[in-house]
């Protein structure tokens, strides 16, 4: 079958979006197998069937899938580009019991943006660990307040226009019923409630605003203090990886380190190929093999 040549199983997204969905289901990682070699055309081993599932996440116990509590505590399998990171993540999480409270929280078109904005900040912070993914939550959480003062006060700052509109071409006039003066009464009213409704909508849109800078600063700070620790106030080994762990710039640049250092090192071992005179008098090569030059100039 056409699908036999993709034999590793990480290499072929047909075979994963089969495990992903089986695993969802409940199957055993047998009954997995037997439907990837029937869809697919090869049998994988139930160890390497096992292997990735885990790193779906699915986690089994007494044979039965678990949810995972933590899905931040885990990292997306490699190979894997920005937006695919990004619903691994959101996948992640439908599975725990957090996203059944944000379901109860929030309305639906506020838990799809939770769930986009969460899988766009995972991938912002790859390995998030629990402390950080609260403070996440609460970010989140803050932005769709934000959200709601916004629709809030639109819809006010538009009834506000409607009862405007209604005093221009209602204008008063002398020896009106007293039936109309009354309407104009209760709308003048609900003019000045509406114009009440706009302060406190936008107030309280301005305090979330700032506390939402606050768990932002503090998410950027409880990073950099993760960084710290592994720097260990050094250059060291741990500095380096968090560096490139975090930065495409720091991989491209010790990429290039790295070219660079091994030219050099071809250039060194290339010259040492040549004879070279010891202080014993003696000269030879430092390097022998098989690219080494033996000729020697003969002195008078």
């Amino acid at each position: 079958m056409s699908q036999a040549k993709y034999k590793r199983l990480s290499s072929n997204p047909k075979a994963l979006k089969i495990l992903a969905d089986c695993a969802k289901q409940g199957l055993t990682d047998k009954k997995i197998q037997q439907r990837l070699a029937q869809e697919c055309g090869y049998q994988w081993t139930t160890d390497t069937i096992s292997k990735r599932r885990r790193q779906m996440g699915v986690v089994r116990n007494q044979g039965q899938p678990t949810n995972v509590d933590s899905p931040m505590l885990t990292i997306p399998p490699h190979g894997l580009s920005d937006p695919e990171k990004a619903n691994w993540f959101r996948d992640q999480f439908k599975k725990t019991h957090l996203y059944t409270t944000i379901q109860k929280q929030f309305e639906p078109e506020e838990v799809s943006t939770y769930l986009e904005d969460f899988g766009l900040l995972c991938c912002q912070f790859e390995d998030i660990v629990i402390s950080e993914f609260m403070q996440v939550d609460d970010f989140l959480k803050h932005r769709i307040l934000i959200n709601r003062q916004l629709i809030l006060a639109r819809s006010v700052q538009t009834q506000i226009a409607d009862l405007q509109e209604w005093f221009i071409l209602n204008p008063k006039v002398e020896g009106e019923h007293q039936d109309t003066i009354k309407f104009r009464i209760v709308q003048q009213r609900q003019l000045d409630n509406k114009y009440r409704y706009l302060k406190i909508a936008n107030d309280r849109y301005d305090a979330l605003v700032k506390e939402r800078q606050k768990i932002y600063s503090s998410l950027a700070a409880t990073r950099r203090d993760r960084l710290d620790e592994l720097k260990g106030g050094k250059e060291t080994f741990f500095e380096l990886v968090s560096q490139m762990q975090h930065s495409q710039d720091e991989r491209d640049r010790q990429g290039r380190l790295a070219e660079l250092t091994k030219l050099a090192s071809e250039d060194i071992k290339e010259e040492f190929r040549k004879p070279t005179q010891f202080p014993d008098g003696s000269v030879e090569p430092i390097i022998m093999d098989d690219l080494t030059s033996f000729d020697i100039d003969d002195e008078d």
